[in-house]
């Protein structure tokens, strides 16, 4: 993963979701319409119930990752932002 370019960051998110169905199909229909831009996933892990998902974007501001993730899937989890160092 490595450092992030420019001037972006690495922003944690915890998402804890109520509906895994829903998150499921709104991440397929994300990748589909190319949702993400102006920020890139970096890597994503769930638990094999998918309640929950950690997930590491690259992006210029926490505030940037939080409007991408939560227009896309804000309905479906309570989710947390940190910006974080990858080492």
């Amino acid at each position: 993963m490595g450092v992030p370019q420019g001037g972006a960051m690495f922003v944690a998110v915890i998402h804890r979701v109520h509906d895994p169905d829903g998150l499921r199909a709104a991440v397929g229909e994300g990748r589909a319409a190319d949702l993400i831009e102006p920020v890139t996933p970096a890597f994503r892990a769930t638990s094999r119930d998918l309640r929950i998902v950690i997930c590491v974007w690259e992006g210029e501001s926490v505030i940037a990752v939080r409007d991408v993730v939560e227009r896309s899937v804000g309905s479906f989890a309570d989710t947390e932002y940190y910006e974080v160092q990858v080492t």
